[in-house]
């Protein structure tokens, strides 16, 4: 096997795969990169056992065959070298062993193949039913909820991103039990998308999606479709398999307060900057602030406040307070600030939205401008 690639295709290849490489060396294969090369085409493919993606690109083949490439040090080396193309040859051993040659300019490294046989077999489904996404619609709709999904790989329900279709829309929900988000988009292209009940994503999968729609420029279509526990993305000449999550999602609709009579509107930017301020001095662990909201008088064309404290027995204590649009009942509840804080940068927009039933249930955070996206925080009972 011997094939010449332009250095710059074989560096954007290498960043696609570095994600989903397995670190923890669970099978010394799956820190590995399969490329086969045939006529004028490298295909690559890369998997955990999880989430695995196959791609192609144009090379120069002199010699058709296949190899496996440790990852992540070919990248370190492709990271260095000053050349315009590389070149990889197969060396075989007359005792059975092989090893690589890679080339460039003067630069000459011979790495270890191990067996391209025992690579594990990435699911092809080329007659699946699939269906059409904005790359931009998929890509702001993963943004908007996986930071809220559980880092407790125990947690396999919630470890995860949910998906449903209802009708012409598409909805992603993930929580952690503490926190919840929530986003709806309308794909009509998508209505056909045969979907008995919901799914869930894997986090891992979901992120590296995210990643490698970020690298593209341009807005484009993405494929997406279901076949048997596994969940198929295809962007161009690259395809990406998720196995879902075996695990039912919990009913996300009881983290939802039902009966919010409470409502203030306040400067997103303006919130988040005292927010992040006063959260300095708040205990490492759970960040706790008390929020004390106090309405306005119409009859004075007062707006109302929130008030924020937050302490620590090892710094002392902060204070910071907001004006905001608010007429109703005074209210005092307890957050993890942290939670605030990264609700308010996934929402965006101007001014944000938040509703409360009392200082039990959950707040309800929404832009103002009425998108379809919404997160849920639950108090910290004191």
């Amino acid at each position: 096997m011997k094939f010449i690639i332009n250095r710059t295709d074989l560096l954007k290849t290498l960043l696609k795969t570095q994600g989903i490489i397995e670190k923890k060396i669970l099978k010394p294969v799956l820190e590995t990169i399969l490329i086969e090369v045939n006529a004028a085409r490298m295909d690559y493919t890369a998997t955990d056992l999880q989430v695995g993606i196959h791609g192609s690109c144009m090379v120069e083949v002199l010699e058709d065959g296949k190899i496996t490439l440790p990852g992540k040090k070919v990248l370190e080396i492709v990271r260095e070298l000053s050349g315009e193309k590389v070149s990889f040859c197969l060396n075989e051993s007359s005792e059975g062993g092989s090893s690589i040659v890679m080339s460039c300019g003067n630069a000459v490294f011979n790495i270890n193949n191990m067996d391209p046989e025992e690579y594990p077999a990435l699911p092809v489904y080329e007659d699946v039913d699939l269906y059409p996404i904005g790359s931009k619609k998929i890509r702001e709709m993963i943004r908007k909820t996986v930071f809220a999904a559980s880092i407790d790989d125990k947690m396999r329900n919630i470890n995860g991103v949910f998906f449903e279709k209802d009708g012409k829309a598409i909805r992603m929900v993930c929580t952690d039990g503490h926190r919840l988000s929530i986003v709806e988009e309308e794909n009509e292209e998508s209505e056909k998308l045969k979907l008995d009940k919901g799914v869930v994503f894997p986090k891992k999968g979901l992120n590296e999606l995210k990643r490698i729609l970020e690298e593209e420029k341009e807005e484009e279509r993405v494929l997406f479709g279901f076949r048997g526990n596994n969940g198929i993305f295809k962007m161009g000449n690259l395809s990406m398999v998720m196995r879902l999550v075996d695990s039912e999602f919990p009913d996300y609709t009881v983290f939802i307060p039902k009966d919010t009579d409470k409502s203030l509107s306040v400067n997103r930017k303006r919130f988040l900057s005292s927010l992040k301020r006063v959260s300095l001095l708040s205990g490492e662990g759970s960040k706790v602030v008390r929020f004390s909201i106090s309405g306005g008088s119409a009859k004075n064309h007062s707006t109302g406040k929130m008030e924020m404290r937050a302490s620590s027995s090892d710094y002392g204590e902060a204070y910071d307070e907001i004006d905001l649009d608010y007429h109703g009942d005074d209210l005092t509840v307890t957050f993890n600030a942290a939670y605030f804080i990264e609700a308010l940068g996934v929402l965006g927009g101007e001014d944000v939205l938040i509703e409360f039933k009392d200082s039990e249930s959950g707040a309800v955070l929404k832009r103002s401008d009425g998108q379809n996206h919404k997160c849920v925080i639950m108090p910290i009972r004191t």
